[in-house]
This record gives C-alpha cells, structure tokens and sequence, in this order.
C-alpha cells in the first residue's frame, strides 16, 4: 500500500535556515540594486512602476505562509528517506561546525548576511557535484514552490495566472464537450467484482485498448489511480492544476535529484496533459524495432493502425496558427538554414490557442483519451474507478486471475480472466514487482527523453510564451547529430512562471527579479533529446517507484548540440540575450554585426559544450517515460512478447509506452501509434478463450 508522511515538522532552527534560504533567493533590494531593477528592459516596468518598487522590497524570508506550503509539499510529493536527508541537510546549515563544510563560513547559514549568502550559492554552481546538488535542488525547490503558489506579484510581471478566456464566452460555448463518466464507489465495508478484463490505466494504452475490447463485447474494467476532472472542474492555476494532474504533484525526481519529471496521474493519463503534439514514430526508430525482431513495426498493418489513430484523434495541422514563440522557432531556422517543419495537432480541427493546456484542456479541445477512447469504451459498456490503487495483481497457477486495490481508503477485490498493465513506465514495473514477478528485466531499459531549455529575450517583443498554441513547430536539424539518429529535436515550450524558474537558473536576488520582469520578453526554445543509454525502476519498501537515471557522456552531447542550435536560432531571430539551463554559465549577449563570427559567440559556444550538462551542472527535466517492460522476442532480454504478453504469467500484458524497445525519439503521440496494432488488428484474438 502506498504511504504518506503526516507528520513532517521543522524545527525552529531548520526554519531559521529555510528563511536565510528565502532572504538569499527572492530577497529585499538595496537602494542600487532597486535602482538597477528599475532600469530593466520590459514592459512591465513602464505599466506598473510603483508595483515593481514595491517588488524590489519584497523578501520571501518575510512570507509565513510559505514555510507551510513548503512543509505541505514535501511531504506530499517526497517519501520518508528524502524527508530524512531534508531534515540532515537543515540541521548542517543551523550548526557552526557543519555549516563550515557547505559554506566555508564557520557559523549557522542563517547568521550570514544576504550578500555573504549569495557568494555561498554563487560558488556552489562552480563546485564539486554535491555542492551543485544542493545548489540545483534548493534554487528549484524555493522558487518553483512561491511562484506556483503565491499570486501577489503575477500582475507586476505581467503574467495573468490562469487563462483570462478561461470564464468567457470562449469556454461557455464548449462548456459541455467533456463526455461524462460514471465510476464505481467503493463503500466503507469493501467491494467485490468480476470482468473479463481489468485495464489498469487509463492513458494512451489503457484507453485504446479499454475501447477496443469494449465494443468487440468483452466486460471492461478501467481502474485510474488519479481523478477525473470535467472540464468545468479545471482551474488553470500552475499549484492546483499539479497538485491535481500530476505525479507527486509535479514535483518527481530522479534519485540524484537532479531532473525535475513530470508524469501525469489523473484520468486519461498523459494524454489529458500534454501538449497536443501529434508525431508519428520515426521510420529509423521503427526499423531499429524490427531489427530486434519485432518486425510488425515495419508491416502493412501497422501503418493501417497509424491512419485509424491519427482519425480517431482528429489529427491535422490544418488549423496551426503559431504563437509569438514557434514563430521566434521558425524565423530562426530560417535565417539560419535549419530545418523546422509543422507538429501535427490532435484538436478537431480547432485552432486550440491555448497555452495553459498542460493543465487540463478547458475548452474539451484536444482529443486524448478521455475525449476519445475512453469515450468509446464508455459507450461500449466499459466501467471505470478512479482514485483507485492497484496494490498487487492477484496470480493462480502462474496465471492473472485479477487485482487487489484500494479506493479512498476502500478495499477492493476484483476477479477477471485477464489482467492489462497500462499504469505507464514508472508505475508498470512497480506493480509488477509489486506482484512477486521476478523476470529481471522488469524496471530496466528506462528511457525519459531528457530535456533542458535555452532561452532568448527580446525586449521590443511581446512573446508571452504561456499564450497561444503550445508546440506547434520543431527543428530536426540535429537527431541525427551522432550518425544513429540519437540525437535531438528542438521544440518550444508553454513558460508559465513555474518553468521559468525551473530551467533559468537563479544566480542572485537582483537578477532573479529581473528575469521575473522579463517573462513575457522572453522566448524558451526546448532541446528534447532520444536518449541511448537508459536507466532504471526498482521500488522501495512501500512499493513506490524510484527512478534511477543519470545523463550519460553521449546523451550530454546530444543535448548539448540541440543547445548550440537552440543558441543560433534564437540569435538569428534577433535575441538580444540567450541565457541556458547551465548552472555556471551567465547570460549571452550576442555581437549587434555579424553574431556568429564575433570572438564573444565562439569562446559562450565552447563554454556551453565545455560545461555540457552531466554530472549536475545544468536544470533537466523530462516530460516522456518509457521502456521499463520492454517488448522482445526473448524472455532473457525482455518483459513482454511482441503481443504484449508477459512472459512468466499468463494472461497478464503490459500495453503502454514501458513496452518500447529503446527511446522513441517524439512526443506523446508515439504511444497510441504503439499500442493499436494489436490492440486493433491482432490483439483481439489473444482474448477469445474466456
């Protein structure tokens, strides 16, 4: 059963470090650096003038309600070990000896001043990997947490928190596009069931293949461990929208704590939260499949299967209308001689300008699985739980025979003739192992399409990078940067002020506040790499996935040439400075005359490629999971068969992205093309012995 922490306290000491923490990193301007905030070029600066000097006082040291948010936080989104080491970590900085190891200063972190704290951080970027560990983790953690939560400077930087169309006649008129579901209660005493099958999931996999056993007639359970939300239900806000939508509320991370993952965890899975990119699954990527054996990624069939996803979701880029920063992405390529092309969208032919998607598409929109898949299902008869557990998968005579789970606190029994595992490529392989498999593959081969940002500023320009269409544009120019197509796509991103913070590192108070101004001057060019080598799942006592990934020297330098090609579009579309996600690095700022020959680019290039992003020098992050039950056409290097059968248990498969053989190289979309060829045109018969 998974287990939360309750009774998490700081101590008075602790919260004496956590509010040094908070003076250092959103702290109170001196009169010259209030000055110097107050010459900041953006617009906001001339809107609101009395506001931004208001802003320039604020000290986040001076918020009681932050240190409960932040309490309310780790507890919700860390277990118990983390909790520890947080307390450890504390206790260091409250003590003289201690604190002299973290900070060179022999007295408690909180008796330094503000500017003696500052140099503390500075150094640490420049350091040995621990120190830039904690660098990483309390910059992210800090200021990701106040500018998800708290509103009162939203207005001075110009940012309008949820969507203004949100409660206008934009979404009255589409009011009623969210189908409605009816899900099973499970009550105080218990409950017992029998289908014939249980999809455990509710995402890409679990939706297409809960739609095609539906109408082929079998009796469909869907069991979510998140919550349904009707579109009416969605309110746009960065915290709740997270708190609500997302594993650990959006705050999941490797075991070095040094990539920043985003899973969803509500009805309809990723596909609820993405960014309606619509990509097909690469023929290199599909011939790299077959050369393993699993050769219908190359067949008639599954090309089929392509068409009748791509119908089933409305897929076009008909109706793509570029917002300021796919527009920064094309100009750039452009200019430069890169190649850039369209992303299909999965919205109906809508032209879907809407940048707060990512939480919950408000206006019912895009087509993922609850809008679609799921739908059919539904009106083919299939039931539903959400805010249901699965503890373990119940296993007779090595055969599935149906699940254990827990529902609001609720037991639940539930008998079927087969079991589909579609929980995605973190929770897949933990309920596996969850269920006593011992096939030693299970929760290796994970790949997270590792990512970072570079980001150009444009002050007479009004990007606003949270509005309009999200991800409508790519650059392939460097996937095949290694010869083996393991390389990099550059993409834009949605910036709400929770991902600003997160990938332009902090580098001190003043230049935090100015970035904060700058946000709607700004434009983030995202550098999504195919990862080659993979990581892994183990899980811990609670039976809770723990993610255990580092960025390999190749995989680095993949990242690091979609950087440099982020770099050189953004300056051919006129940025005036490029900051990375490099912890030591400060900002460019690029020659006016000839920028690429400028001795100042070539020397900020080869610091870039220098830095590079291992070993904890740079913000990552990863939105895409895949691979921890990998399909193969040996048990010994293998989870599944190539019909998505488990090997050691009968009827009991996996049918989601933790099935993919190696990374696949494209956004969400790939996991419904995966998935429907044999959901669709062969897996059908795997079920006609009930």
């Amino acid at each position: 059963m998974l287990v939360e922490t309750d009774s998490f306290k700081f101590n008075d000491e602790q919260i004496k470090v956590i509010k040094a923490f908070c003076g250092t990193l959103i702290a109170k301007l001196d009169d010259l650096e209030t000055e110097a905030l107050l010459k900041t070029k953006a617009s906001v600066i001339k809107k609101h003038p009395s506001k931004v000097l208001e802003f320039s006082k604020f000290d986040l040291s001076e918020n009681e309600d932050f240190i409960e948010v932040l309490t309310d936080r780790l507890v919700k989104s860390f277990p118990q070990d983390k909790l520890v080491q947080i307390n450890l970590i504390l206790n260091f900085f409250a003590r003289s000896s201690t604190s002299l190891l973290l900070t060179g200063c022999f007295k408690p972190f909180y008796e330094l001043d503000r500017k003696q704290r500052e140099v503390v951080l500075q150094k640490w970027t420049k350091s040995f990997k621990f120190y830039r560990n904690l660098y990483s983790n309390l910059t992210i953690l800090f200021n990701v947490i106040y500018w998800m939560n708290f509103d009162r400077y939203f207005e001075t930087i110009g940012y309008p928190g949820p969507d203004p169309e949100a409660n206008g006649e934009k979404f009255v008129s589409k009011i009623n596009l969210f189908p409605t579901y009816e899900f099973i209660q499970v009550p105080p005493e218990g409950l017992e069931l029998q289908f014939d099958v249980i999809v455990i999931g509710s995402g890409a996999g679990g939706g297409v293949v809960s739609a095609q056993l539906a109408k082929a007639g079998y009796k469909v359970l869907v069991i979510e461990k998140g919550k349904y939300y009707h579109q009416n239900e969605l309110s746009l806000k960065q915290a709740e929208s997270l708190n609500n939508l997302y594993e650990s509320g959006g705050f999941l991370f490797n075991e070095d704590k040094n990539m920043f993952i985003h899973s969803a965890s509500t009805f309809g899975g990723g596909t609820t939260v993405n960014f309606c990119a619509s990509l097909k699954l690469q023929h290199f990527v599909r011939e790299e499949w077959a050369a393993q054996g699993l050769t219908h990624f190359l067949s008639d069939e599954f090309h089929k299967s392509i068409e009748a996803v791509e119908k089933r979701m409305s897929v076009s880029s008909d109706a793509i209308i570029h917002n300021e920063n796919n527009k920064i992405l094309i100009e750039g390529c452009k200019k430069f001689g890169y190649h850039y092309s369209n992303i299909p969208q999965n919205t109906a032919g809508s032209h879907h300008q809407c940048g707060w998607c990512l939480f919950g598409c408000k206006y019912g929109e895009k087509q993922g699985s609850l809008m679609t898949w799921l739908r059919d299902a539904r009106d083919a008869g299939a039931k539903f739980i959400d805010n249901c557990y699965v503890e373990n998968i119940l296993i007779k005579n090595k055969k599935a025979v149906g699940v254990k789970a827990i529902s609001n606190g609720n037991q639940i029994l539930i008998h079927s003739k087969k079991v589909i595992v579609s929980c995605g490529a973190l929770h897949s392989p933990a309920l596996l192992m969850r269920s006593g498999l011992k096939n030693a593959n299970i929760g290796k081969n994970l790949y997270l399409h590792p990512l970072t940002m570079v980001t150009g500023f444009f002050p007479d320009r009004e990007v606003n990078p949270y509005s309009g269409s999200m991800m409508t544009s790519v650059s392939d120019v460097v996937e095949n940067v290694d010869g083996d197509h393991y390389g990099a796509k550059i993409e834009t991103a949605t910036f709400h002020p929770l991902y600003h913070v997160a990938f332009i590192p902090w580098n001190s108070a003043l230049n935090h506040k100015q970035r904060m101004l700058q946000i709607n001057h700004l434009s983030p060019m995202l550098i999504i790499s195919r990862d080659k080598n993979p990581g892994r799942i183990t899980i811990d006592s609670n039976g809770r996935p723990r993610i255990h990934y580092s960025i390999s020297n190749h995989d680095s330098k993949s990242i690091v040439e979609g950087m440099i090609a982020g770099i050189n579009i953004l300056i051919s579309a006129g940025a005036k400075t490029v900051t990375t996600a490099q912890f030591s690095i400060e900002e460019f700022e690029p020659a006016e005359k000839d920028p690429f020959n400028d001795p100042g680019y070539k020397q900020y290039i080869e610091n870039v490629r220098k830095i590079g992003v291992e070993e904890n020098t740079s913000h990552l992050g990863s939105a895409h999971q895949m691979g921890t039950c990998k399909m193969g056409i040996n048990p010994k290097t293998s989870v599944v068969n190539p019909k998505g059968k488990v090997w050691e248990i009968d009827n009991l498969y996996v049918a989601d992205s933790s099935v993919f053989p190696t990374s696949a190289g494209v956004n969400p979309m790939v996991r419904y093309l995966f998935i429907e060829p044999f959901t669709t045109y062969k897996g059908l018969t795997l079920y006609n012995n009930f």
